[in-house]
């Protein structure tokens, strides 16, 4: 089992007395319950975070490249 797996141990599990398996298990049954949804419930799951997420983007995106590029380097890459 990679360590990976154990990545979701919260320190609330600890009385379990087997948290990773318990925790292993766990997420293969999300797994398996996302992996047998419907088309339908797929597109009423994805429409609506995509509509959300396109402003959000257009928005932050550019914002966090302004700040953090700085202005001599948008100069010249606005040349090219």
């Amino acid at each position: 089992m990679s360590p990976l797996r154990f990545r979701a141990f919260l320190p609330s599990c600890a009385e379990l007395s087997h948290p990773g398996r318990r925790i292993y298990f766990l997420e293969d049954a999300v797994k398996a319950y996302f992996q047998n949804l419907p088309t339908k419930t797929w597109l009423l799951l994805v429409i609506p975070a995509v509509i959300i997420a396109y402003p959000v983007v257009r928005i932050v995106v550019p914002a966090v490249i302004h700040a953090v590029v700085p202005e001599a380097v948008r100069s010249v890459l606005r040349v090219i």
